[in-house]
């Protein structure tokens, strides 16, 4: 009877897993390339500091302060002025459509009453869909009062300028509601990524899936079989998680259910197209599984779900905005949060329509084209 600490035939076992890693070069190199990924996105991409965030004005007064007061906005770190607006409702518009997530409105008779000595206060508008620039907007609005402050001091004025923040759409900077709605799409890609590509995989190994081929079905109709049953799968998690997300954590839905359900399809499409792509590449379902990894670890770090995209430098922006994901976590803040309609979200709608045919259409002409 063999003991526990029986070391025989130890030098053999190792010998032959060191064959069977090698055997699969791929995974190794895989495997080994994951933790300087993870490396690289942690400490080159991630900046905690915020600071150019997107702003709009509105400057009702056009007066000789009210220009200052723009140049102190050019000049705060903090922000990043992406244009004016032609009034208050362009104001709130530009911050519900996402383009901008901060917003001042300079009232009619600015100038006028800061020369006279007049108190006066300046209505900051703070996008509350994500806390962190929230937070940095209110840390930022005595450093402007302290700089116009600086400017009128010289002219013997004695100003008394506020700047008064309002948060829109999330007042309270709950972090559910700003952390829940990326975690949505971040469930539903890797649902349907992981089980189409381990589907089609584990169907290979077991040689079923070449029997398939030789069986008088259509190309089109065995993709199509193959990928309808996990879309439904897909579209069911992400009406639970839907659901969880209002009666658990309490996130109130500001838009339109269905206008979210149907930028969902072409979503869930991007992931059964990325699936079934991971399945023609990877040999095993190792493979698969460590290639979903690479491809869920971006997503969930630079699509902007925890850290704004404007913040990264340049090589980590160009991956984030050539992620799904990214285009897709506007449209669920957008409408989840700010409440936004289609016309607030036509760009990343479409961008998310063109990933979902597009990398559907690759996935299955690849698919029905490769050899039994």
């Amino acid at each position: 009877m063999s003991s526990a600490f029986d070391l025989t035939g130890l030098g053999a076992v190792i010998y032959k897993e060191v064959r069977h890693i090698l055997r699969e070069p791929t995974t190794l190199v895989l495997i080994l390339a994951m933790p300087v990924m993870q490396l690289l996105i942690y400490g080159y991409a991630i900046n905690l500091h915020v600071e150019h965030v997107a702003t709009v004005y509105h400057d009702a007064d056009r007066g000789r302060v009210a220009g200052q007061l723009v140049s102190v906005l050019e000049r705060t770190p903090t922000f990043h002025l992406v244009g004016s607006v032609a009034s208050t409702a362009a104001l709130r518009a530009a911050l519900v459509s996402g383009r901008a997530r901060v917003g001042f409105e300079i009232p009619a008779g600015f100038s006028r009453d800061v020369e006279r000595g007049r108190p006066v206060t300046v209505p900051m508008l703070v996008d509350g869909s994500d806390a962190a620039i929230a937070q940095a907007a209110y840390g930022s609005a005595a450093q402007i009062e302290g700089a116009l402050s600086t400017w009128l001091d010289p002219l013997g004025e004695s100003p008394a300028v506020e700047i008064r923040a309002r948060t829109l759409f999330n007042p309270s900077l709950r972090t559910p509601n700003f952390l829940v709605p990326g975690l949505i799409g971040l469930m539903v890609q890797n649902i349907t990524m992981i089980l189409t590509a381990l589907s089609i995989v584990n169907e290979r190994d077991r040689g079923t899936l070449e029997q398939m081929r030789v069986t008088p079905i259509g190309s089109g109709a065995l993709v199509l079989g193959k990928l309808i049953p996990y879309g439904v799968v897909g579209y069911v998690d992400l009406l639970l998680v839907l659901i969880a997300m209002r009666t658990v954590f309490a996130v109130p839905i500001a838009g339109s259910v269905g206008l979210l359900l149907a930028l969902s399809l072409p979503f869930v499409m991007t992931g059964l197209g990325l699936g079934l792509l991971i399945s023609m590449v990877a040999r095993s379902q190792l493979q698969a599984v460590v290639m979903t990894v690479f491809f869920v670890m971006p997503s969930f770090l630079l699509s902007g779900m925890f850290f704004e995209i404007d913040l990264m430098p340049a090589p980590a922006r160009i991956i984030s905005y050539a992620l799904p994901m990214t285009y897709f976590l506007e449209i669920l803040r957008g409408i989840i949060v700010r409440g936004a309609g289609f016309a607030d979200l036509w760009v990343p709608a479409v961008v998310t329509v063109a990933f979902g045919v597009g990398t559907l259409a690759l996935a299955s002409l690849r698919f029905a084209a490769r050899p039994s």
